[in-house]
Order: C-alpha cells, then structure tokens, then sequence
C-alpha cells in the first residue's frame, strides 16, 4: 500500500473516539423528543388565511384540478408558491382536515432533511481550495459537518419556523437553495481539481436552475440562490480552476456578487415609485426600514451566537423605528459597524475565508426581507437560511479551538453547548405547545409589544368564553374577563391607532362591563380614526369581527354608528374589495331594502377587480338567480381576467 494511504496515526488531539452514527442518533433523538411536545401546539396568525380560511387548499385529492388549484391558491408572494401550497393540499388530503399534529410534523420532517444537507454541504466545503489551509483530515471534516448540522438543527431560534405552520414556505425554499449549493459546491470541487467538460458544465447548470425554481415556488427567497452562489466562490474557490487561479473567473465571480446591488440602486434612480409606492400602507418610509435593518440584523446575529430566549419571541413590533441616522444612537453604530465588517471581509477574505463566507452568506440570505420591500421589521424565521454560514464557522471554530488540547475535552465542550441548546430549545418548544402558554411567553419577554399583549388578551379572551360555556365559578369568569381587558387596553396605550384593540375593548364593554361602555366611547375613537388613519392588513379582520359584532342583539344601540364608519371607509377607499365587502355585508344584514343604493358601488368595485371572483360573487348575490344575462357575462369577464383559474372553487361555489 502506498505511503499516502497509510491510516493517520492517533494522537492527542485525535478527535475519533465515539462513533458519529452515534451520535447523529442522539442528535436526531433530541430534536424529535425537543420539537414532539409542540407538534399538537395551535394554529394562528398568519395560518388562518393561508390555510384555515382557504378552501381552495381543503382539498381531498380526487382531482386533477383540485390539485392545480390548491397550488396557485396563496395570497402571499408574486408566484403563488405553488409547491409549499401543494404540500399543504396534500396534508388536508391525507388526513381529511388541517390538524396542527399533521402540519407541525411534517415540518419537523423537513427540518430533519434539511439538517442532512447541512451536513452535507458543510462537509464539500471545508473540501474547498481556501479552507485546505486548516488541513482536515476526512474524519475532523466529518466532525465539523456533524457539529454544524446539530447547531443548527437544535438552535432555539428556528422554533417559530419549524413550529409556525405557513412558516414551511421558508422551509422549503432553504431546503431546494441549500441543495442547489451543494450540487454547485459538489461540482465546483472536480473544476478546481481537473477543470470540467461542457456537459459536466451544463448538467451543473440544468441542476441548479431547476432546484433554484423549486426554491423560488416555495418561497420568493430561493431567488438568492445564484447570488449566495456567488458568496461561495469568491470567498471558498476564489476561481481556481485545474489547480491554478484564473483571475478572469475570480473577477466573474465578485461581479454577481456586485451586480444585484447594482441593479438594486439603478431601479431605485430609473423608477424609485416601483420601491416607494409599496409603503403606502406602511407606518414607516423606505429609509426608515434601511436604517432600522442595520440594527434588526445585529439583533438576529447576537441571538445565532448567544441565544438569549429572552429576547426571542413571535412578535418584536416593540423595536425602535429609526427615524434618522442618530434616532436612536445605535443606528449610527450599527450601520458602522457592519462597514467594518464589509470591509473586513473584502480585504481579509483570503485569510479569514470561513469567516467573510459566513458573513456575506449571512447578509446576502437576508437581503430580500431586510432590505427594500415594505416587510415587517422583524420576524426570527428569517434566519432560517442565514444561520447556515455560522454553523459551519462555529462548528470549525469549536474543533480547531478545543482539539488542538485534547479530544475528551473537545467531546466535553461539543456535548455542553449541545446541551444548553437542548434545554433552551425544550423551554421554547413547551411554550409553543399552548396558545395561552406561548402568548403569555411573549408578553413577559416583550411587554412594550402591541400586538403579544392583544395575543395574550386575546386567548385569555377565549379561555373567558369557555369557561361561560362550562359554566365555571363566575369570580374566575369575571377575573378573565378584566385580565383580557387590560391587556387589550394595555395595546391601546401601546398602539392607539390599532382598530384591533379597539374592536375588542367595545366588545368588551358592551357586553360585559357597561360601566366602562359609558365611560370610554370607543366606536367615536374609530370614526375619529377613520378619517386620518391608513388601513393595515390587520385592519380587515378586526372591522370584519365589528361587522359580526354589531349584528348581535346586544350591539344594537351602537348599529348606526358602525353604519357610518363603514361609509367613511368606503369613502376613503372606493376602490377597496374588502372594505366594500364589509359594507355590503351590513347593509344587507341590516337593511336589506336600500340593497339597491349599494349596486353603482358593487359594480365599479366589480370593474376594478375583474379577475377577483369575490367580486362577482357579490354580483351574483344582487342580481339573484333570476337575472341570468348579467351573471353570465361577469362569469364571461372573470374568465378572460383569470386565466390560471386561481379562484375557480370560489364561482362553483355560487352555483352548488
């Protein structure tokens, strides 16, 4: 046997000892048993309209057409993300209904598969050019890859990813990025070594365009695939090629990761309203959002590296907006800071390649959410891909840092940090596996948060309305009852704009404390507010639970009120579906004599959303069976406007 095959000797820094199988056992144990107390946890927020209140995903399977519309179902993202929609079509369709067990674990699945990819990725890179310099032999690579994937897998901060059910479009798109960088990783290591041939160099190409669609059909993000592409070999093969630098390939390489910069900035010149026009619902400008991500994404760094859970949370609505570049101070700071770090990254990347990888993968994955579109500030699942980066440098940092001294104490150190992973995973976990438990956990780590106190409110609200129903101690009745109260009343102090604390304290009042109902005249706050206020998304649904409100018996008196502040809405947006909708919704519920004085505005509402079948179910309703002709030609026009038939379970509907 050649000298070169000859197994490496032990030593004292040898890191074999226990098996790795082993351990990714207990690594994959450990993740199921943290991730299994919560996979029977609630459904909420943004899981209602995507799921709980699409029909168009509660299919049973039996058709084709039923498939293809539950893909092109999603409200949310430019491309429908039919293959996250799919998945969930096929949730529904093999268990009959969308069970949170059913959900969560399948997200747990694809959690775990993912893992298997950061190992996988994380072992061609540390194969790279730039990181031979650390001189791993196969088994320290494997350890490092194993170390990163169980980081990773086991961090506390991707529980309201794994455990948020509509959170698996963000899943599914790292998992299709991920493993369009390990194909283009994969190949990249046979070019560097012995150059490639056209159809190796056009398989390559073919492989990761089509797992690059996958990802961006699952969510839009996948479309950073070609850029963190880029990340890679500017920082890991720096172009070489057949074992020697191509400076033509090296400089390729930094112009895609330059170019969508460029591009960026160019629209902003050419069509700056493309950008601006987005925030008009929005109570913070583009500047504003710039300026408070430089902050937001230091935020999401010290929780990779220092996982306070204390700071963690479903809701972060209570960070500072950055009014200006020194309102707060920490804006300037932060902005700073990360020049350094860019510029540290640019002239040390030959020396430090792991480190400026992890950081421009870092900044790069973020980049679509926490730059120019009109988001919300801050949400953890968006560091579901970026934490990527740093688990391989923190996995490399732990061997390279501890191995050196001895194995046992490497062993030690890896099972230590494994451990504090898992115990914080766990408490996270167990407040996921309750909604009145998370909601509470939230408004202890986040009480200047407006909407974790209407959360916690909210499901105390509810636990109110079940004890009624059972009939419990009336003391604990009413005690729930004021408890749900003042921290709806806390987000009206927190948030006084919000018509969703408002909704609720009128509720409330009405009905169960008619004391405070003559004190505080809440349906005058919301006429008020209606004249100046821009409506949000949230908006909709609490005037839509006013709506169902005012037409209980015991809303009565405050009926036409709640008439008036529907035409002022209307009157502010004519053009607006859903507020119309709400209008004609009460108007037919509480008047149905005027119906006629609703139909000019139904009708243009109908032309200005010609490809939205809501619209022409209102029409429908109005003109009645009878009237053949004009339901036959808005069915007529709807089909020319939706091609893909996206709402075509809405219009069946109407006639079954």
């Amino acid at each position: 046997m050649p000298d070169s095959a000859a197994p490496a000797p032990h030593s004292d820094n040898d890191t074999r000892g226990v098996p790795l199988r082993f351990i990714t056992v207990v690594v994959l144990l450990l993740c199921l048993l943290a991730y299994g107390v919560a996979l029977n946890g609630p459904l909420f927020f943004d899981d209602e309209p995507n799921l709980l209140s699409n029909q168009q995903v509660q299919i049973d399977g039996a058709t084709f057409d039923s498939w293809r519309t539950a893909s092109l179902s999603a409200d949310s993202g430019v491309l429908y993300r039919p293959i996250a929609m799919l998945t969930f079509a096929f949730n529904h369709a093999a268990v009959g209904a969308f069970t949170p067990f059913s959900l969560k674990a399948t997200n747990l699945a694809i959690h775990l598969l993912i893992g298997a990819l950061l190992y996988l990725f994380a072992l061609a890179l540390l194969q790279a050019p730039a990181l031979r310099v650390h001189r791993l032999d196969s088994h320290q690579c494997r350890v490092v890859a194993l170390i990163a994937a169980s980081l990773w897998l086991l961090h506390p901060i991707h529980v309201s990813t794994v455990l948020y059910a509509v959170q698996r479009m963000a899943q599914l798109s790292t998992l299709f990025t991920l493993a369009g960088l390990l194909v283009y990783t994969r190949y990249r290591l046979r070019w560097a070594a012995c150059g490639a041939t056209t159809g190796e160099i056009v398989a390559a190409a073919l492989w990761v365009l089509l797992l690059g669609l996958c990802a961006v059909f699952s969510k839009e993000n996948g479309a950073l695939l070609p850029w963190l592409i880029a990340v890679v070999e500017v920082t890991l093969f720096r172009g070489i090629w057949r074992g020697q630098s191509g400076r033509g390939l090296r400089w390729l390489g930094w112009l895609a990761l330059i170019l969508p910069l460029l591009l960026v900035f160019a629209l902003y010149l050419i069509a700056p309203e493309m950008l601006l026009g987005r925030y008009g619902g929005r109570e913070f400008t583009l500047s504003e959002r710039l300026l408070t991500q430089g902050r937001a994404l230091w935020q999401y760094l010290s929780w990779m590296l220092v996982p306070n859970i204390t700071g963690m949370g479903f809701f972060h609505d209570d960070i500072a907006i950055s009014r200006s570049l020194w309102s707060p101070l920490t804006t300037a700071l932060s902005l700073f800071a990360w020049s350094l770090v860019l510029g540290a990254c640019l002239l040390w990347h030959r020396r430090y390649p792991l480190i400026a990888f992890a950081f421009l993968f870092y900044l790069v994955a973020h980049s679509m959410e926490s730059t120019v579109f009109p988001l919300e500030m801050v949400f953890e699942h968006r560091n579901y891909l970026p934490s990527v980066g740093f688990a391989v440098l923190a996995a490399l940092g732990i061997v390279q840092g501890v191995a050196r001294v001895d194995a046992l104490r490497l062993r030690a150190v890896t099972a230590g940090i494994l451990g504090i992973l898992v115990a914080l995973l766990l408490v996270r976990t167990n407040a996921w596996s309750d909604e009145t438990q998370l909601a509470r956990f939230n408004v202890i780590n986040h009480p200047l948060s407006a909407r974790a106190n209407f959360f916690y409110g909210n499901a105390l609200f509810k636990r109110f309305q079940q004890s009624r129903e059972l009939g419990l101690d009336e003391e604990e009745q009413r005690a729930l009852a004021v408890t749900s109260r003042g921290y709806f009343e806390r987000m009206h102090v927190l948030d006084e704009r919000n018509f969703s604390a408002l909704v609720m304290l009128y509720q409330l009042d009405t009905q169960y404390f008619p004391g405070l109902a003559q004190e505080n005249d809440w349906l005058e706050t919301m006429l008020i507010l209606a004249q100046t206020r821009r409506l949000q998304s949230s908006d909709r649904t609490a005037l839509a639970a006013l709506v169902e409100f005012s037409l209980t018996p015991v809303a009565v008196e405050g009926r036409n009120r709640v008439g008036r502040l529907l035409q002022q809405l209307v009157a502010r947006y004519p053009h607006r579906l859903d507020i119309v909708a709400l209008q004609y919704r009460f108007v037919m519920a509480t008047a149905p004599g005027e119906k006629d004085a609703v139909l000019p505005l139904l009708e243009r509402v109908a032309q200005k959303n010609p490809d939205n079948p809501y619209a022409l179910a209102y029409l429908t309703q109005y003109y009645g069976s009878d009237d053949l002709a004009n339901t036959y030609e808005a069915i007529r026009e709807w089909m020319r406007r939706d091609q893909l038939r996206r709402e075509l379970p809405v219009v069946r509907a109407m006639f079954e």
